[in-house]
């Protein structure tokens, strides 16, 4: 008798890079031409047309990706919360999600991984919402009167650059270090969140956010890596892996440890890379053929994890009907493979292989407690990822600070010293403490102070 091969589920991961509106004048427009494809143009609504219809003459190399650049969905952008909100009410309501159903019943889910801006300067062309959880609460709002519980709000930074410009990309968290913590920190002790799942800005990792992210989120569904011949070409700045750089990583829709001083390779680091890659945009876009792929992988048997991202400062619902097209055409070709539209740590979860026993047995709980001026912190079941809790003060003042703990017994205990030092036990306002633990389980704990 011929043993029936099990087959695997793909889960299909939504990733929005969530930032909120986004202005932009024609001047700005040709500029990013000129710095990206070496085009000098008048900025003229004019020549934007010409160039939309192919009537100005360009190098074969770069024709395909500026015509993805100039398209007038690329440029249709968000330009204020009202745009966002009309569209937001569309394509979270019942009816678009369920416009394509999965295996199992469900309709569309949306991760909204979501940025603060902050840490920039008084350059900010682009009008972005500036301030501490604007972008936030706008969609926690968004989630509750849509009853959009299926959706998840997860982690997004974007460095910052030299000059502090809010619209130019940078790539260092070395030299955003304490923007990032200061933005854990009020997320934490304001909003009582704290991240799992991070979404690299400008689909960018080097050594430094290798590290960074090491200590605290387990789940990193960052990787863009593409095939040789699918390589952006002819971007001035997408020069030698500048922003993205992925090359040579897993390409084929595995997930994967990332190794100590490479990002980009397997290795021995402990949180999940997983691929995910863009969705009409100027390079690295899903096409039939990557989906078919996942489907195929599934069909000998793997679970997979296919990751798509955008922006919400662009109509959303052409990209998500996009990708359902194409993902039809999958679905034709292989039909007795299952596909579920799916939040991310559920479908890390399950590509990983870990059981809801498993899950359950081992969540992280921490006990921490004030003794006099030292707080103790300990673990009371299962493991954290990374090698401390997280850490966050905030004084009667109103100031907000981040520190390291004091070791006790390493991975099971900790302390922190409340003096003349670091802060007196009498100017604190509000201290917590937050972990996460490999499951992507996360134990947040109000400190009681005396």
């Amino acid at each position: 008798m011929l043993e029936i091969m099990e087959k695997g589920i793909v889960y299909i991961c939504h990733h929005i890079d969530t930032e909120g509106p986004l202005w932009e004048i024609i001047e700005e427009l040709f500029n990013r031409l000129d710095l990206i494809f070496g085009i000098k143009l008048e900025p003229t609504y004019e020549n934007l047309k010409l160039l939309q219809e192919g009537k100005i003459e360009v190098p074969d190399e770069i024709k395909e990706s500026l015509a993805l650049t100039v398209d007038p969905h690329t440029v249709g952008f968000k330009r204020n919360w009202g745009m966002i909100e009309e569209m937001l009410y569309r394509i979270m309501s019942k009816d678009f999600r369920n416009q394509m159903l999965d295996s199992f019943g469900g309709g569309w889910v949306y991760n909204w991984h979501i940025m603060d801006h902050v840490g920039f300067g008084n350059v900010n062309p682009r009008h972005r919402d500036y301030g501490y959880h604007n972008v936030l609460d706008f969609y926690k709002y968004m989630i509750k009167v849509t009853g959009s519980d299926m959706d998840a709000i997860h982690w997004h930074f974007h460095p910052i650059p030299f000059r502090k410009e809010a619209n130019i990309p940078a790539t260092s968290y070395d030299n955003s270090m304490p923007v990032i913590l200061d933005i854990i920190t009020h997320r934490l002790l304001d909003r009582d969140m704290f991240p799992v799942v991070n979404r690299a800005g400008f689909h960018t990792e080097r050594i430094d956010a290798n590290f960074f992210l090491e200590q605290w989120m387990p789940f990193d569904p960052s990787c863009q890596s593409v095939d040789a011949d699918h390589q952006p070409t002819g971007q001035r700045d997408l020069v030698d892996g500048r922003y993205g750089d992925w090359r040579n990583a897993p390409s084929d829709w595995s997930l994967y440890h990332p190794d100590f001083y490479d990002w980009r390779k397997p290795g021995n680091m402990h949180r999940w890379l997983a691929r995910i890659l863009n969705m009409k945009s100027r390079h690295r876009n899903i096409t039939v053929e990557e989906i078919e792929k996942a489907f195929v992988k599934a069909e000998n048997g793997e679970n997979v994890y296919l990751g798509i991202t955008d922006h919400d400062w662009r109509e959303m619902s052409v990209e998500v009907d996009d990708f359902r097209e194409k993902l039809q055409v999958v679905i034709e070709r292989h039909p007795n493979v299952k596909f579920k539209f799916s939040e991310t740590v559920d479908a890390f979860r399950h590509v990983i292989g870990y059981t809801k026993d498993e899950i359950e047995k081992n969540k992280l709980s921490l006990k921490a407690t004030m003794k006099e001026n030292i707080l103790h912190v300990e673990v009371q079941n299962g493991e954290l990822f990374g090698p401390q809790p997280y850490l966050a003060i905030k004084t009667k003042c109103g100031e907000y600070f981040h520190d390291n703990f004091d070791f006790q017994e390493a991975g099971k205990s900790f302390s922190y010293v409340f003096d003349a030092y670091t802060i007196p036990v009498d100017q604190l306002e509000c201290v917590k403490v937050a972990g996460n633990d490999k499951y992507g389980n996360q134990c947040i704990v109000d400190v009681e102070l005396k």
